[in-house]
């Protein structure tokens, strides 16, 4: 068991930070070269302008799946501070079942999109605009898989159980 939860991690580790560092060095090098060559040789090059947007859309919606691992999300804790400590469980499961429900929803209409954007192609590279897109469906699996997850660890402290009953504790990682 402890080998597959560290094979689980390291699959996640390669998701959540490698694959999005990688589109990160291709990010910046793109936007370098775009600029030398613009504004050094007058000479703009359409490529890495795709390459960029192509590479700002993997960074983002996966770099949010780390943000979600970490807890580093940006939240407006007022209300939730000066609630007890059951309130706060019964928002978080509210919250849970909301973002579960609304991205479970969404699941059949983005395999819809996905089926529709496999046949169409980028301008310059002519890679399946479903892949520049893919980014975005891993991020709602893995987004949908903790928040149940979560909401699975408040309704065990719901219930009084403890955190190592629960596996979790109720935190998203």
């Amino acid at each position: 068991m402890a080998g597959l939860k560290k094979g689980f991690r390291i699959v996640m580790d390669v998701i959540e930070l490698y694959i999005p560092a990688c589109w990160f060095v291709l990010l910046f090098v793109a936007f370098i070269l775009q600029i030398v060559s613009r504004y050094l040789f007058n000479n703009p090059l359409v490529w890495p302008y795709e390459l960029a947007q192509i590479s700002y859309v993997w960074v983002i919606t996966l770099g949010c799946c780390y943000a979600q691992r970490t807890d580093d999300n940006i939240v407006f804790s007022i209300v939730y501070e000066m609630v007890g400590e059951k309130v706060r469980l019964v928002f978080r499961m509210i919250q849970d079942v909301l973002i579960v429900c609304i991205l479970a929803y969404m699941v059949p209409a983005m395999v819809d999109f996905y089926k529709f954007y496999f046949t169409r192609y980028s301008t310059v590279f002519k890679f399946p605009l479903g892949f520049v897109y893919l980014g975005f469906f891993i991020f709602q699996i893995i987004t949908i898989c903790r928040y149940a997850r979560d909401f699975a660890g408040c309704m065990g402290k719901w219930r009084g159980k403890t955190e190592d009953e629960t596996g979790n504790g109720g935190v998203i990682k």
